[in-house]
Order: structure tokens, then C-alpha cells, then sequence
């Protein structure tokens, strides 16, 4: 057994909360419930990072907790409204608008990626999306684990302000 370390768990939080709330979102039909509902989940995760097992997927075991958490809501939002047996049409409207919302995100994502130098988004897609560690992508690169570290810091700057419009 290992904790979960301070940066290690800020790390997880600024990398997965946005693509955990648009998860959560497609749930419960509500971005601010989403966005609650995964703040739950990391302060789950956080409470009990000491009875994590150290081979512990955390990332996945994070996507379960928020989805557990999500179903939890709709249960007991059901029992709050009663004599509510019919569909909400304002309901499937969000969902198609959380849908478009998800896909618009995802696609300045994918064309800010593509805008990145190439060894930063070659750095960046091994880590995120391959999720390969930092230590695998310096060795099949040949470069420091402080480089891969620098980049993928710096490709993160990069992509908030580029997503945020901060720039």
C-alpha cells in the first residue's frame, strides 16, 4: 500500500476533472450537478487515498467513484419528485446540448493538440492518451525525465490557456 501524494493527486485533479465532468454530465443532464458531483469524488479519493492499493488503476478507480456517485444522485433525485412518471422533454434537449457541448470541447482539444510543436505532442499523446509514465517515455525518446516532465508541463499551460481563452 502507497498514498497518494499531494502532487500526485493535484496532478489527477487538473488532468481529469474536465473529461470527468462531461462524464459525470451525460448522467445526470446538469454541468453544475456534474461538476459537484465530481468534487464529491475527488474528495472521496483523497479521503481514502491511504487504503489504495499501490497497483491500483487510481485514474479508472476515480471514472468509478464519480460514475457510482452519479447514479446515487439520480436514485435519490427520483425519490425527491413524486408523481413525476413522464419524460421531460427540456431534459432530452440538455442532453443533446451536453452532447454538442462535449463534442465542441473535444474538438478544440484535438486542434490545440495538433497545434503544438511536435516533440511536446508527441510527449503529451504517450502520456495522456497512451498513458504511458514519464519514466517509459524518456527511455523510448532518449531524453530526461525532467524534459518529459517540462513538456508536459508546458503543453498543459499551453492547452488551458488556448481552451480557457486566457491567452
Amino acid at each position: 500500500m502507497s498514498t497518494l501524494t499531494d502532487k500526485e493527486f493535484e496532478t489527477l485533479f487538473k488532468n481529469n476533472f474536465v473529461p470527468l465532468t462531461i462524464y459525470c454530465t451525460k448522467f445526470v443532464k446538469d454541468t453544475e450537478t456534474a461538476k459537484d458531483i465530481v468534487h464529491k469524488g475527488f474528495m472521496n479519493l483523497w479521503e481514502r487515498r491511504s487504503q489504495i492499493p499501490s497497483e491500483s488503476n487510481v485514474k479508472a478507480l476515480l471514472y468509478r467513484i464519480v460514475k457510482n456517485l452519479s447514479l446515487n444522485y439520480l436514485r435519490d433525485s427520483k425519490k425527491n419528485v413524486p408523481g413525476e412518471d413522464f419524460p421531460d422533454v427540456a431534459q432530452d434537449n440538455s442532453e443533446a446540448d451536453t452532447d454538442i457541448q462535449a463534442s465542441e470541447l473535444q474538438a478544440q482539444v484535438v486542434k490545440a493538440v495538433r497545434e503544438l510543436p511536435e516533440r511536446s505532442r508527441e510527449i503529451f499523446l504517450m502520456s495522456r492518451y497512451k498513458d504511458l509514465p514519464n519514466k517509459t517515455i524518456s527511455e523510448k525518446l532518449g531524453i530526461s525525465i525532467k524534459t518529459v516532465e517540462a513538456h508536459i508541463t508546458s503543453t498543459l499551460k499551453t492547452l488551458k490557456m488556448k481552451l480557457l481563452g486566457d491567452s
